[in-house]
């Protein structure tokens, strides 16, 4: 006897998992885009916390590119156009009961429109809802995309291209540079025991945070306040700045004047980067002393 799940392969086939779409997400595109010969379009929600269930309104207020105004749209069935002002002898009754939605099924983030489905599809395109159309509006609770497979790969080939070359940036990188930058990426310079990392100890961390953030690390790599905040840690590490003789005041040490006081959101070497960046008498005078003890 035929068990249920052989009958219901038998009549379906085998069933797609349509959640695995980060592993491989090319494939069941380019399988959707084959089947019976039809080209499909697809669409997919920008949150990653959503897994479908989500029905974006046939309804909306977008700007018309013809015009450049703001105009209203609406997805009906059997109405080839998404223009309110060009559906004609519309009634209300046939508006309540033939009103679409761009619906995207629960448990999957995809929505597959057809390619001969045109009035979805430009309204899929023009909606406000949609993070690419001219007349998206942030804070939409069904924000989704169009999907391009080449250029969700390319993309991926940049950033990891990008992840790959910071990464030997960062293994090539003098030690002295790279400890300077490694301590204002805020990577620790001493381990647990209390002794400074080597060289080699360092660099792995560095090399990873450069793969993990490679936008970052290109973009401070070279910063003029990299060598400000080597100064400022070397001074708290020498105790020739004081950061605990009073709470939020931090001044030289050796009985010098107060420096300044930081508010309970920065920390004192966000603090005194700032204050040495400011192009006041009090930031001038803080930069010369910070050179002296230095």
């Amino acid at each position: 006897m035929a068990k249920l799940s052989d009958v219901q392969f038998s009549l379906s086939g085998e069933q797609k998992n349509t959640e695995a779409l980060s592993l491989g997400e090319q494939e069941i595109v380019t399988e959707l885009r084959q089947e019976r010969g039809v080209r499909y379009h697809i669409f997919k929600l920008l949150a990653n916390t959503r897994k479908g269930g989500v029905h974006v309104p046939g309804i909306d207020d977008v700007i018309n590119p013809a015009t450049g105004k703001m105009e209203r749209i609406r997805l009906l069935s059997g109405v080839d156009t998404i223009w309110v002002k060009e559906q004609k002898d519309i009634t209300p009754e046939y508006v309540r009961n033939n009103m679409r939605s761009l619906s995207f099924v629960r448990g999957t983030k995809i929505l597959r429109i057809p390619e001969w489905d045109t009035t979805a599809l430009e309204f899929a395109r023009i909606t406000r809802h949609n993070v690419g159309s001219s007349s998206n509006k942030t804070g939409s609770h069904f924000e989704f995309y169009e999907y391009d497979p080449a250029r969700e790969q390319e993309e991926m080939f940049k950033r990891e291209a990008m992840e790959l070359e910071m990464a030997i940036l960062a293994k090539e990188m003098p030690a002295e540079k790279m400890r300077k930058h490694a301590a204002f990426l805020g990577l620790r310079l001493i381990d647990d025991l209390g002794l400074p990392k080597t060289d080699d100890g360092l660099r792995r961390e560095y090399m990873i945070y450069a793969k993990r953030n490679p936008d970052y690390f290109q973009k401070t790599k070279d910063s003029k306040e990299i060598d400000i905040m080597w100064m400022i840690k070397r001074g708290i590490l020498d105790s020739k700045i004081e950061i605990g003789r009073e709470p939020g005041k931090i001044y030289w040490s050796n009985g010098g004047g107060l420096i300044g006081v930081m508010s309970k959101q920065d920390t004192p070497e966000k603090y005194l980067l700032n204050l040495a960046l400011t192009n006041t008498q009090e930031g001038e005078a803080f930069r010369d002393q910070l050179k002296k003890i230095s």
